[in-house]
């Protein structure tokens, strides 16, 4: 036994002809470069690959052919022996080459045991050329003596003639070197291999790595062989890879053969798939009913072509309510469990015409109620009586659809809700433009005039306009919010003080409201339109007078009980119920009911955006609706809140300011796109006195603040303006001059995400459509909170 590789004159580099495909595993790069340096200074044509890591080893040894390996002894997480291991797992007669920094004599020994053809100091790396060509010529050598065996193996020709002509699959191993000798066609075609290549194979190469009793492949054969090569019978059940990759289960029978100087054993080899597929199919029948009865998540039951009930599963028991499979089976009629029985009939007709059917009908539970359900049908055979019938699996939809429906009437909500907001925001502006100038102009024209007669029916059309399209902003959830903690039960009672009389004397007005209701944050403008929108609808469904009901409560929801309502988060709700005895509602109008403009009542008494308003508001507050309806006897609408956890009691309201108008005379600057809205704010101001400047975008305002930057005391900004936004226009002055005081102008709730950060700071937010009163009443708060600030500075 050598301790170390060979020292002797290696061959002539000139010997070797071709490419030599090398693998070089190294993870240390200037190892990795000192070696492939070596290498490419000799005169070999080498077509070098380099991995690091034990994966990428493995995927090259799948992928491409290798002459040569090299690697290192230590390499982070895995070593040579490792690569050694995964090539003797391809079973590929791959040299490896040891390329390491130390490596003592033990240490080389055992190496050179486990199989290392040769190994390299990486001082000494002159040698590495050498190596390589020794161990690709050893290999060569090898190849070459299992080439020579197999000639002589099939020079065997006594057995030729007796293998070639069995029925059943025969080759004939060698015990000592663990190969097949020969073979015959059954067993080509048994292994779907070719003569040569099933030659240079054993039995445990032909098998998966492990048998169903649990033994390693190549232990358990070299087991039987080793029984064989000794005379001693053996006749097993064995698992054969196809090579395709499939199982072949087979029957094995050895027998040893005479030879002279080799140990030789036949193996006959008989495929028992069919048998086996047999016996499983007999054990599948018996557990697939065993199973579909007791476990299935799905109803399922067997029907005769007549339809009366043969037999069922638990899960088709629960699905109808009844007991007990046993109570379900008697009722034996399957007409029973259908709505309309024509669907019944049909599923029979199509099972026995076409051998499957599949069907969304009504069912009827033990307790009267309907359900939707999915049948899919298919001829079968009866595993108890052994006679066709008609297998049913029933899928319960009712859930289903209800989910479908609503997830329908969301995306359709959204869509008009896009169209809806995207109108009104074009419209504020033009609103806000025509209610400015209708506002100026009767300021400027006596009372009595009929001019000034003229202007305010403008103004007063125009006002009706801006509250249609805070309705549409509202619907849309683009209207701008100003939420506080409110008490609802407060709201309730304010509102109806002022409704009573608007709601009738002959409609009965009670209320149940809960004493601990627990804060809520929210618009309390806008939780008054939508009691207020709820209650006048509750009057209008009730002409001939009747009951009004008006509740509140608390509601927990989880998950599950959220999951009709996407948009919802689980937690504490506060609950606000409007019932009336009304005319109710059908399906159909049910469904359109949340539509802008969709209305029940004559073109002359209602817009349609009542309920479509209050739509908009529970959602853009986070909430969400419930309605319930029967005709003739009333409709119930639930609307949900979530409960805040910021503060215990609710915010006082502050009262409007009325204080009157003062003007100064300051310079302001003003950047809006809209001309008739920044002419009217510019018109607005200079007649209070205050200089104006104006910008029609973010880029021109920056432009006009550099210029006069000592003069401007007040910036009003639109919040979306062309070339750079509002909020962007105002960080570059801020940067020019900080703490610039400013108020923007916005009528679009997703345009106040951009004002985040100003609204932390503080600043002031003017909502369109604005009055000049308006205008002016901030323009003036604003410059007297900047002079107090400066003061105290």
């Amino acid at each position: 036994m050598r301790s170390t590789p060979r020292l002797a004159e290696p061959p002539s580099p000139a010997l070797v002809t071709g490419v030599l495909n090398i693998l070089i595993a190294e993870d240390n790069p200037e190892d990795l470069v000192l070696t492939v340096r070596e290498l490419k200074k000799s005169d070999l044509k080498l077509q070098i690959k380099t991995v690091s890591t034990r994966a990428a080893f493995v995927e090259i040894l799948q992928s491409d052919p290798i002459d040569v390996a090299l690697s290192d002894f230590r390499m982070g997480d895995w070593t040579g022996i490792d690569a050694l291991t995964e090539i003797i797992k391809f079973n590929a007669d791959i040299p490896l080459i040891l390329v390491t920094g130390t490596l003592g004599d033990l240490k080389a020994v055992e190496c050179i045991k486990l199989g290392i053809t040769d190994y390299v100091l990486k001082h000494q790396l002159a040698r590495l050329p050498m190596a390589i060509i020794r161990a690709h010529e050893e290999r060569a050598l090898r190849q070459s003596q299992k080439l020579a065996a197999e000639a002589v193996r099939q020079s065997e020709a006594r057995y030729r003639t007796l293998v070639e002509n069995a029925p059943e699959a025969i080759v004939v191993l060698d015990v000592d070197q663990g190969c097949f000798v020969d073979c015959n066609n059954n067993a080509l075609r048994l292994f779907g291999m070719k003569r040569e290549d099933l030659l240079t194979c054993g039995p445990g190469e032909l098998s998966p790595l492990f048998q169903p009793d649990g033994r390693h492949s190549i232990v358990a054969a070299q087991l039987w062989a080793a029984r064989a090569a000794t005379n001693e019978s053996a006749g097993f059940e064995w698992i054969h890879r196809h090579a395709a990759g499939s199982n072949i289960p087979c029957e094995v029978h050895l027998v040893q053969l005479e030879s002279p100087n080799r140990q030789l054993v036949r193996a006959s080899i008989l495929d028992i798939t069919e048998r086996k597929r047999s016996e499983e199919a007999v054990r599948e029948s018996e557990a697939r009913y065993r199973d579909l009865v007791n476990n299935a998540m799905y109803g399922i039951c067997w029907v005769s072509p007549e339809g009366a009930l043969l037999d069922t599963n638990p899960a088709l028991v629960r699905m109808l309510g009844y007991d007990s499979v046993e109570s379900l089976l008697s009722t034996r009629d399957s007409e029973i469990l259908f709505g309309d029985s024509a669907f019944r009939e049909r599923i029979l007709a199509e099972t026995g015409a076409t051998d499957r059917a599949d069907l969304t009908v009504d069912w009827k539970r033990r307790d009267g109620k309907e359900i939707t359900v999915r049948l899919i049908g298919r001829r079968a055979l009866d595993p108890r009586r052994k006679t066709v019938c008609i297998e049913v699996i029933v899928e319960e939809m009712t859930e289903r659809l209800a989910l479908e429906k609503q997830l329908r009437q969301a995306q359709k909500f959204e869509a008009i809700g896009q169209l809806a907001g995207g109108i009104a925001h074009d419209f504020n502006n033009m609103i806000g433009a025509i209610l400015g100038w209708a506002e100026l102009g009767m300021d400027e024209t006596e009372a009595a005039t009929r001019l000034h007669r003229h202007f305010e029916k403008v103004r007063h059309q125009a006002i009706r306009a801006a509250a249609l399209t805070r309705q549409l902003l509202a619907f849309a959830r683009r209207q701008i919010l100003e939420p506080r903690d409110i008490d609802l039960n407060q709201s309730v009672t304010e509102t109806l003080g002022l409704l009573e009389n608007v709601i009738g004397s002959n409609i009965e007005i009670k209320r149940n409201l809960t004493s601990t209701l627990a804060v809520v944050r929210a618009d309390p403008t806008q939780i008054e339109q939508v009691i207020m929108n709820l209650c006048i609808n509750a009057r209008d469904a009730m002409p001939e007078g009747g009951r009004l009901v008006i509740e509140t409560s608390e509601s927990f929801f989880d998950e599950p009980g959220l999951v009709a309502q996407a948009h919802a988060k689980p937690g504490r709700y506060a609950m606000l119920a409007v019932t009336d005895s009304g005319t109710g509602m059908d399906a159909g109008t049910l469904d359109r009911i949340f539509e802008p403009f969709f209305t029940t009542k004559d073109l002359s008494k209602g817009t349609g955006l009542g309920l479509a308003t209050v739509y908009g508001i529970v959602r853009q507050h986070g909430g969400f609706l419930h309605v319930y309806s029967e005709v003739g006897i009333g409709t119930t609408f639930r609307m949900y809140l979530p409960i805040t956890t910021a503060a215990a009691t609710a915010s006082p309201i502050t009262p409007d300011d009325n204080q009157p108008i003062r003007g100064g005379s300051g310079l302001i600057l003003i950047a809006e796109d809209h001309d008739g809205l920044r002419e009217l704010a510019r018109e607005t101001l200079e007649g209070l006195g205050y200089s104006v400047l104006t910008a029609r975008d973010g880029e021109e305002a920056v432009r006009e603040f550099e210029n006069h930057r000592d003069q401007i005391e007040l910036l009003l900004f639109d919040v979306v303006l062309p070339k750079m936004n509002g909020p962007k226009a105002y960080a570059r002055i801020c940067a020019l001059k900080p703490n610039v005081p400013i108020i923007f102008a916005t009528g679009y709730s997703p345009e106040i995400e951009m004002l985040q950060e100003v609204q932390r700071q503080g600043l002031s937010i003017l909502q369109k459509p604005y009055v000049p009163r308006e205008l002016a009443r901030r323009v003036r708060e604003a410059l007297d909170r900047s002079a107090v600030k400066t003061q105290r500075a």
